[in-house]
Parts: structure tokens; C-alpha cells; sequence
């Protein structure tokens, strides 16, 4: 299973830690307790040289649909030598996915409301401004538990899956 990312990527990212994923779930889980009605959150994320990418996911477990939220921020050159500044650009992307489901949660509770937030969303990367810095952000309703899952089934029945689920510019393909 591969993010949507937003810059052209030649080398395999550096999934981000699982205790971070987890730990990120967690806290929207718990955040949003009263809102979720059976939804659960999931949390994805990737590092290249030069771009962090980070998904929240709100999906049902009896339903096939899901609203992603993915979000993008450049990676300085230097982040070998201050890892710091990655760790703080992952904090700003979590606080504006939170937002950004708060905003979705006004209109009711579980993933309808939020699903019905992205309905008119432009289907490309958006630069917003967050704190005086730049981040970008994009909609869409993929469930990346049912395609991991669909890929893990396949892979063991001795299928090869397509990694490369998107095009260069990190889009999902159009059928």
C-alpha cells in the first residue's frame, strides 16, 4: 500500500514508526470518543528525503467507505542532523487533522458528516498555511485497511500486488 504523495518520489519511503501511528490513533480515538458511534480511526504515514506524508483515516468497520485526510510538509535537507524538525512538522500535521475532524464532527457524529464534508473537496493537494507554515492537505475516501488487507489476501493466495497504486504525482488513477 503506497500514500498519496505530492512530489515525485524516486527512493521507497521510510514508513513512519508504528509506536508513532499508534500513539496518533490513540489520541484521536480518545479525543473524539463521543463522536466516533462505532467509527475507528487509522493512522498511515511515510518519510522521503524530502517530503513527510501523513494519512488519518476514519472508516467503519461494517462499512466500506472511509474519509482520509492526508497531509504533506517538506522535509529540510538537514533532517539527518535535526530529526527535531520533523517530529515538529509531524505534530502541526496532527493538529490539523484534529481540526480538521472537529470541524467535521460539528454536523453530527460518525462518519457520515465527515464523509459529507469532503463531498465538494477538490480532489488535489491544497496549500494551507498553518502557524506561518506552509502544509498541504487532501481529500479523499480511500480505505487503506481494506486495500492493506486486500493486498495482504492476495499476496499469501501468491498474487504479486501493484505497488504503485498511483500515478507519479501521487494521484490516485482514474477508471
Amino acid at each position: 500500500m503506497q500514500l498519496p504523495k505530492r512530489k515525485r518520489q524516486i527512493q521507497k519511503p521510510t514508513p513512519l514508526p508504528k509506536e508513532f501511528l499508534h500513539s496518533v490513533s490513540k489520541l484521536f480515538a480518545k479525543q473524539f470518543q463521543a463522536e466516533l458511534a462505532g467509527s475507528t480511526f487509522l493512522v498511515y504515514g511515510d518519510i522521503y528525503p524530502n517530503e513527510a506524508v501523513l494519512c488519518v483515516s476514519l472508516a467503519h468497520p461494517k462499512s466500506l467507505r472511509a474519509a482520509s485526510l492526508h497531509l504533506s510538509a517538506d522535509v529540510p535537507p538537514s533532517v539527518a542532523s535535526e530529526p527535531e524538525k520533523v517530529t515538529e512538522q509531524l505534530k502541526e500535521m496532527v493538529d490539523v487533522a484534529a481540526s480538521w475532524f472537529a470541524q467535521g464532527f460539528q454536523k453530527g457524529k460518525g462518519l457520515e458528516p465527515v464523509l459529507k464534508e469532503i463531498e465538494d473537496a477538490d480532489a488535489n493537494w491544497q496549500e494551507i498555511q498553518w502557524e506561518g507554515k506552509p502544509l498541504f492537505v487532501k481529500l479523499n475516501r480511500a480505505n487503506y485497511t481494506l486495500e492493506k488487507a486486500a493486498n495482504d489476501f492476495l499476496e499469501k493466495a501468491g498474487f504479486e500486488t501493484d505497488e504503485d497504486e498511483f500515478d507519479e504525482d501521487g494521484n490516485e488513477p482514474r477508471h
